[in-house]
Protein backbone atom coordinates (compact mmCIF):
# COMPACT_ATOMS: atom_id res chain seq x y z
CA UNK A 1 0.00 0.00 0.00
CA UNK A 2 1.54 3.47 -1.08
CA UNK A 3 1.56 5.73 2.25
CA UNK A 4 -1.75 7.78 2.05
CA UNK A 5 -3.57 3.93 2.87
CA UNK A 6 -5.60 4.17 -0.16
CA UNK A 7 -4.83 0.34 -1.32
CA UNK A 8 -3.79 0.85 -4.88
CA UNK A 9 0.19 0.90 -4.31
CA UNK A 10 2.40 3.68 -4.83
CA UNK A 11 2.45 2.65 -8.81
CA UNK A 12 -1.52 3.06 -9.07
CA UNK A 13 -0.83 6.59 -6.90
CA UNK A 14 1.57 7.83 -8.99
CA UNK A 15 -0.69 7.21 -12.45
CA UNK A 16 -3.78 8.63 -10.30
CA UNK A 17 -1.49 11.57 -9.70
CA UNK A 18 -0.37 11.79 -13.23
CA UNK A 19 -3.91 11.70 -14.47
CA UNK A 20 -5.12 14.54 -12.24
CA UNK A 21 -2.53 16.68 -13.70
CA UNK A 22 -2.04 15.73 -17.23
CA UNK A 23 -3.69 19.06 -19.22
CA UNK A 24 -6.93 18.48 -21.45
CA UNK A 25 -6.03 20.70 -23.89
CA UNK A 26 -2.75 21.57 -25.05
CA UNK A 27 -2.44 24.99 -26.97
CA UNK A 28 0.48 25.82 -29.20
CA UNK A 29 1.76 29.22 -29.88
CA UNK A 30 4.65 29.25 -32.19
CA UNK A 31 6.84 32.73 -32.23
CA UNK A 32 9.53 34.71 -34.04
CA UNK A 33 10.34 38.11 -33.41
CA UNK A 34 7.05 38.91 -32.15
CA UNK A 35 7.67 40.68 -28.97
CA UNK A 36 5.60 43.32 -29.51
CA UNK A 37 2.58 40.47 -29.60
CA UNK A 38 3.12 37.98 -27.77
CA UNK A 39 2.40 39.30 -23.99
CA UNK A 40 -1.42 39.50 -25.54
CA UNK A 41 -1.19 36.44 -27.01
CA UNK A 42 0.04 34.77 -23.94
CA UNK A 43 -2.41 36.35 -21.48
CA UNK A 44 -5.45 35.15 -24.23
CA UNK A 45 -4.96 31.94 -22.99
CA UNK A 46 -3.54 31.75 -19.47
CA UNK A 47 -7.51 34.11 -18.97
CA UNK A 48 -8.99 31.32 -19.81
CA UNK A 49 -11.68 30.23 -17.58
CA UNK A 50 -11.88 26.29 -17.91
CA UNK A 51 -12.85 23.71 -15.42
CA UNK A 52 -9.99 21.49 -16.54
CA UNK A 53 -6.32 21.61 -16.79
CA UNK A 54 -4.10 22.75 -20.28
CA UNK A 55 -0.93 23.88 -21.08
CA UNK A 56 0.40 26.40 -23.33
CA UNK A 57 3.69 25.47 -25.11
CA UNK A 58 5.15 28.51 -26.24
CA UNK A 59 7.63 27.20 -29.43
CA UNK A 60 10.10 30.50 -29.25
CA UNK A 61 12.04 29.87 -33.33
CA UNK A 62 15.32 31.21 -31.99
CA UNK A 63 14.16 34.84 -32.29
CA UNK A 64 16.49 37.68 -32.48
CA UNK A 65 14.14 40.05 -30.71
CA UNK A 66 13.13 39.98 -27.08
CA UNK A 67 10.13 37.55 -27.82
CA UNK A 68 11.93 34.56 -25.89
CA UNK A 69 12.47 37.09 -23.04
CA UNK A 70 8.77 38.24 -23.01
CA UNK A 71 7.91 34.83 -22.90
CA UNK A 72 10.13 33.65 -20.25
CA UNK A 73 8.44 36.25 -17.85
CA UNK A 74 5.35 34.88 -18.17
CA UNK A 75 6.36 31.92 -17.85
CA UNK A 76 7.63 32.71 -14.62
CA UNK A 77 4.38 33.81 -13.27
CA UNK A 78 2.14 30.80 -14.65
CA UNK A 79 4.69 27.44 -14.18
CA UNK A 80 2.02 25.54 -13.76
CA UNK A 81 0.86 26.46 -17.04
CA UNK A 82 3.37 27.98 -19.58
CA UNK A 83 6.14 25.09 -20.90
CA UNK A 84 8.90 27.46 -22.74
CA UNK A 85 10.92 26.01 -25.59
CA UNK A 86 13.68 28.36 -27.05
CA UNK A 87 15.26 26.97 -29.88
CA UNK A 88 19.08 27.37 -30.63
CA UNK A 89 18.66 27.45 -34.36
CA UNK A 90 15.77 28.72 -36.37
CA UNK A 91 13.80 25.63 -37.48
CA UNK A 92 11.54 26.96 -39.80
CA UNK A 93 7.51 27.59 -39.17
CA UNK A 94 6.37 24.14 -40.15
CA UNK A 95 9.27 22.21 -38.42
CA UNK A 96 8.85 24.62 -35.25
CA UNK A 97 5.34 24.04 -35.60
CA UNK A 98 5.48 20.17 -35.70
CA UNK A 99 8.11 20.10 -32.53
CA UNK A 100 5.57 21.79 -30.53
CA UNK A 101 3.11 19.22 -31.89
CA UNK A 102 4.85 16.35 -30.83
CA UNK A 103 5.48 17.67 -27.36
CA UNK A 104 1.37 18.19 -26.44
CA UNK A 105 0.29 16.02 -24.21
CA UNK A 106 -3.36 17.21 -23.65
CA UNK A 107 -6.82 15.20 -25.49
CA UNK A 108 -7.46 18.27 -27.55
CA UNK A 109 -4.89 20.51 -29.53
CA UNK A 110 -5.91 24.31 -29.64
CA UNK A 111 -3.65 26.55 -32.06
CA UNK A 112 -2.69 30.61 -31.00
CA UNK A 113 0.05 32.23 -32.78
CA UNK A 114 1.98 34.66 -31.15
CA UNK A 115 0.75 38.15 -33.09
CA UNK A 116 -3.17 37.21 -32.55
CA UNK A 117 -4.93 36.59 -29.36
CA UNK A 118 -8.20 35.21 -27.89
CA UNK A 119 -10.76 37.54 -26.80
CA UNK A 120 -12.75 35.44 -24.83
CA UNK A 121 -12.00 33.66 -21.76
CA UNK A 122 -14.48 30.92 -22.31
CA UNK A 123 -13.16 29.60 -25.53
CA UNK A 124 -11.08 26.60 -24.49
CA UNK A 125 -14.12 25.40 -22.01
CA UNK A 126 -16.40 26.17 -24.68
CA UNK A 127 -14.90 23.63 -27.58
CA UNK A 128 -13.61 21.00 -25.66
CA UNK A 129 -17.43 20.79 -24.30
CA UNK A 130 -18.49 20.58 -27.98
CA UNK A 131 -15.56 18.00 -28.38
CA UNK A 132 -16.78 15.90 -25.14
CA UNK A 133 -20.39 16.42 -25.94
CA UNK A 134 -19.78 14.90 -30.00
CA UNK A 135 -17.31 11.65 -29.76
CA UNK A 136 -17.91 12.05 -33.69
CA UNK A 137 -15.99 15.42 -34.21
CA UNK A 138 -12.52 15.07 -35.15
CA UNK A 139 -12.25 19.23 -34.63
CA UNK A 140 -14.24 22.51 -34.03
CA UNK A 141 -13.51 26.06 -34.49
CA UNK A 142 -15.23 29.28 -34.35
CA UNK A 143 -15.50 32.86 -35.87
CA UNK A 144 -13.06 35.37 -35.51
CA UNK A 145 -12.40 38.98 -35.84
CA UNK A 146 -10.09 39.94 -38.78
CA UNK A 147 -7.67 42.77 -37.82
CA UNK A 148 -6.32 44.98 -40.78
CA UNK A 149 -3.14 46.30 -38.83
CA UNK A 150 -2.32 48.23 -42.21
CA UNK A 151 -5.70 50.48 -41.43
CA UNK A 152 -7.47 49.70 -38.67
CA UNK A 153 -10.74 48.06 -39.73
CA UNK A 154 -12.16 44.95 -38.80
CA UNK A 155 -14.67 42.41 -40.11
CA UNK A 156 -15.93 39.31 -39.08
CA UNK A 157 -15.32 35.71 -40.94
CA UNK A 158 -17.29 33.09 -42.12
CA UNK A 159 -20.62 34.00 -41.76
CA UNK A 160 -23.91 31.44 -42.38
CA UNK A 161 -21.70 28.27 -41.87
CA UNK A 162 -23.78 25.08 -40.97
CA UNK A 163 -23.16 23.81 -37.16
CA UNK A 164 -21.75 20.79 -38.55
CA UNK A 165 -19.29 20.60 -41.65
CA UNK A 166 -17.86 17.14 -43.39
CA UNK A 167 -14.18 16.64 -44.55
CA UNK A 168 -15.68 16.95 -48.28
CA UNK A 169 -17.15 20.52 -47.19
CA UNK A 170 -13.42 21.34 -46.01
CA UNK A 171 -12.03 20.18 -48.79
CA UNK A 172 -14.12 22.84 -51.50
CA UNK A 173 -12.95 25.48 -49.18
CA UNK A 174 -10.96 25.77 -45.79
CA UNK A 175 -13.31 27.99 -43.71
CA UNK A 176 -10.99 27.35 -40.51
CA UNK A 177 -9.13 30.23 -39.20
CA UNK A 178 -6.01 28.60 -37.62
CA UNK A 179 -6.24 30.41 -34.25
CA UNK A 180 -9.88 29.22 -33.94
CA UNK A 181 -9.54 25.40 -33.74
CA UNK A 182 -9.52 23.24 -31.54
CA UNK A 183 -8.57 19.31 -32.83
CA UNK A 184 -9.12 15.80 -31.29
CA UNK A 185 -5.25 15.25 -30.86
CA UNK A 186 -3.97 12.71 -33.07
CA UNK A 187 -0.32 11.03 -32.24
CA UNK A 188 2.19 12.84 -33.52
CA UNK A 189 3.75 9.32 -35.20
CA UNK A 190 0.97 8.62 -37.10
CA UNK A 191 0.91 12.02 -39.38
CA UNK A 192 1.84 11.59 -43.12
CA UNK A 193 5.61 12.75 -43.77
CA UNK A 194 4.70 14.97 -46.54
CA UNK A 195 2.55 17.86 -43.79
CA UNK A 196 6.03 19.28 -43.27
CA UNK A 197 7.00 20.18 -46.74
CA UNK A 198 4.09 22.27 -47.40
CA UNK A 199 4.02 25.74 -46.30
CA UNK A 200 0.04 25.87 -45.76
CA UNK A 201 0.26 23.13 -43.05
CA UNK A 202 -2.56 24.59 -41.52
CA UNK A 203 -5.24 23.93 -44.10
CA UNK A 204 -3.24 20.04 -44.04
CA UNK A 205 -3.84 19.88 -40.73
CA UNK A 206 -7.24 20.60 -40.41
CA UNK A 207 -7.74 18.26 -43.34
CA UNK A 208 -5.99 15.39 -41.51
CA UNK A 209 -7.77 15.65 -38.08
CA UNK A 210 -11.41 15.79 -40.13
CA UNK A 211 -10.60 12.29 -41.91
CA UNK A 212 -11.27 11.47 -38.29
CA UNK A 213 -14.64 13.00 -37.80
CA UNK A 214 -16.95 15.75 -39.15
CA UNK A 215 -16.13 19.57 -38.06
CA UNK A 216 -18.19 21.31 -35.26
CA UNK A 217 -18.76 25.02 -35.66
CA UNK A 218 -19.55 27.69 -33.08
CA UNK A 219 -21.18 30.90 -34.53
CA UNK A 220 -19.17 32.74 -31.53
CA UNK A 221 -16.54 35.40 -32.48
CA UNK A 222 -14.04 34.50 -29.37
CA UNK A 223 -10.72 35.60 -30.94
CA UNK A 224 -8.47 38.64 -33.12
CA UNK A 225 -6.66 37.38 -36.30
CA UNK A 226 -4.29 40.42 -37.15
CA UNK A 227 -3.79 40.41 -40.71
CA UNK A 228 -0.35 42.43 -41.57
CA UNK A 229 2.19 42.93 -44.29
CA UNK A 230 4.47 40.32 -42.94
CA UNK A 231 2.12 37.45 -44.25
CA UNK A 232 2.40 34.86 -46.22
CA UNK A 233 -0.45 36.40 -48.74
CA UNK A 234 0.84 39.86 -48.37
CA UNK A 235 2.19 41.04 -51.53
CA UNK A 236 2.63 37.70 -53.49
CA UNK A 237 -1.24 37.05 -54.14
CA UNK A 238 0.47 34.54 -57.21
CA UNK A 239 2.90 33.07 -54.23
CA UNK A 240 0.21 32.53 -52.11
CA UNK A 241 -1.60 30.69 -54.48
CA UNK A 242 1.46 28.38 -55.46
CA UNK A 243 0.98 27.31 -52.07
CA UNK A 244 -1.99 26.89 -51.96
CA UNK A 245 -1.92 24.38 -55.41
CA UNK A 246 1.28 22.73 -53.37
CA UNK A 247 -1.00 21.60 -50.23
CA UNK A 248 -4.08 20.44 -52.52
CA UNK A 249 -1.87 18.21 -54.09
CA UNK A 250 -0.58 16.45 -51.21
CA UNK A 251 -3.96 16.31 -50.22
CA UNK A 252 -5.66 14.95 -53.30
CA UNK A 253 -2.80 12.36 -53.31
CA UNK A 254 -3.72 11.56 -49.64
CA UNK A 255 -7.07 10.83 -50.49
CA UNK A 256 -7.26 10.06 -53.88
CA UNK A 257 -6.92 6.47 -53.22
CA UNK A 258 -9.39 5.72 -50.19
CA UNK A 259 -11.52 8.64 -50.31
CA UNK A 260 -12.17 9.46 -53.90
CA UNK A 261 -15.49 11.41 -53.43
CA UNK A 262 -13.12 13.48 -50.84
CA UNK A 263 -10.03 14.31 -53.66
CA UNK A 264 -12.61 14.93 -55.87
CA UNK A 265 -13.64 17.92 -53.65
CA UNK A 266 -10.05 19.04 -53.12
CA UNK A 267 -9.75 19.14 -56.96
CA UNK A 268 -12.30 21.75 -57.76
CA UNK A 269 -10.56 23.94 -55.58
CA UNK A 270 -7.30 23.16 -56.86
CA UNK A 271 -9.22 23.72 -60.44
CA UNK A 272 -10.32 27.59 -59.15
CA UNK A 273 -6.92 28.23 -57.65
CA UNK A 274 -4.99 27.30 -60.74
CA UNK A 275 -7.73 29.44 -62.99
CA UNK A 276 -7.41 32.21 -60.90
CA UNK A 277 -3.30 32.26 -61.59
CA UNK A 278 -4.21 31.66 -65.00
CA UNK A 279 -6.33 34.93 -65.48
CA UNK A 280 -3.73 37.07 -63.43
CA UNK A 281 -1.06 35.87 -66.06
CA UNK A 282 0.89 32.90 -64.91
CA UNK A 283 0.96 30.56 -67.99
CA UNK A 284 2.39 28.21 -65.81
CA UNK A 285 -0.47 27.36 -64.01
CA UNK A 286 -3.03 25.63 -66.32
CA UNK A 287 0.05 23.06 -67.47
CA UNK A 288 1.17 22.24 -64.05
CA UNK A 289 -2.70 21.36 -62.97
CA UNK A 290 -2.76 19.36 -66.65
CA UNK A 291 0.50 17.43 -65.34
CA UNK A 292 -0.83 16.94 -61.91
CA UNK A 293 -4.11 15.42 -63.34
CA UNK A 294 -2.30 13.13 -65.82
CA UNK A 295 0.03 11.88 -63.08
CA UNK A 296 -3.04 10.60 -61.06
CA UNK A 297 -5.06 9.32 -63.87
CA UNK A 298 -7.40 11.75 -63.56
CA UNK A 299 -9.34 13.90 -66.16
CA UNK A 300 -8.55 16.89 -66.89
CA UNK A 301 -11.49 19.14 -68.80
CA UNK A 302 -9.97 21.96 -71.07
CA UNK A 303 -13.22 23.61 -72.04
CA UNK A 304 -14.40 23.51 -68.53
CA UNK A 305 -10.99 24.95 -67.28
CA UNK A 306 -11.39 28.12 -69.85
CA UNK A 307 -15.08 28.83 -68.43
CA UNK A 308 -12.97 29.27 -64.87
CA UNK A 309 -10.78 31.35 -66.27
CA UNK A 310 -13.31 34.08 -67.88
CA UNK A 311 -15.65 33.62 -64.21
CA UNK A 312 -11.89 34.39 -62.41
CA UNK A 313 -10.93 36.87 -64.98
CA UNK A 314 -14.67 39.14 -64.50
CA UNK A 315 -14.21 38.95 -60.43
CA UNK A 316 -10.62 40.30 -60.57
CA UNK A 317 -11.50 43.03 -62.67
CA UNK A 318 -14.27 44.38 -60.65
CA UNK A 319 -14.24 46.80 -58.21
CA UNK A 320 -14.49 46.61 -54.12
CA UNK A 321 -18.52 47.26 -53.48
CA UNK A 322 -19.51 50.39 -51.67
CA UNK A 323 -20.60 48.90 -49.07
CA UNK A 324 -17.97 46.92 -48.04
CA UNK A 325 -15.90 50.15 -48.46
CA UNK A 326 -18.48 52.06 -45.89
CA UNK A 327 -18.60 48.99 -42.90
CA UNK A 328 -14.11 49.07 -43.29
CA UNK A 329 -14.47 52.87 -42.40
CA UNK A 330 -17.74 52.19 -39.64
CA UNK A 331 -15.33 49.65 -38.11
CA UNK A 332 -12.40 51.42 -37.31
CA UNK A 333 -14.70 53.35 -35.16
CA UNK A 334 -14.98 50.48 -32.97
CA UNK A 335 -12.69 48.97 -30.10
CA UNK A 336 -10.66 46.38 -30.68
CA UNK A 337 -12.03 42.85 -28.41
CA UNK A 338 -9.81 42.34 -25.86
CA UNK A 339 -9.07 40.43 -22.52
CA UNK A 340 -8.26 42.75 -20.31
CA UNK A 341 -6.08 42.02 -16.98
Amino acid sequence: MCGSGCGKGRQGCERIMSEMHSPKVSVLMIAYNQEAYIGEAIRGVVSQKAPFPFELIVADDASTDSTAEVAAGWAARYPDVIRLVRRETNLGLQANYLDAYSRARGEYIAICEADDWWCSRHKLARQARMLDEHPEYGLCFHRVVNYYQSDGSMSLSNPGQPSRITLEGLARANVISNLSVMYRAIPYDRLPGWVASVRLFDYAMHSLHAERGDIGYLSQPMAVYRRHDKGIWSGDLLGGWRMAMDVRECLISHFHSSRRSVADCYAESYLDIAAAMTAAGDDGARERAMSFFDRLGMVFDGDDFDERVKQRSSRLQSAPGFLSKIRRRVSRLLPLPRIRG
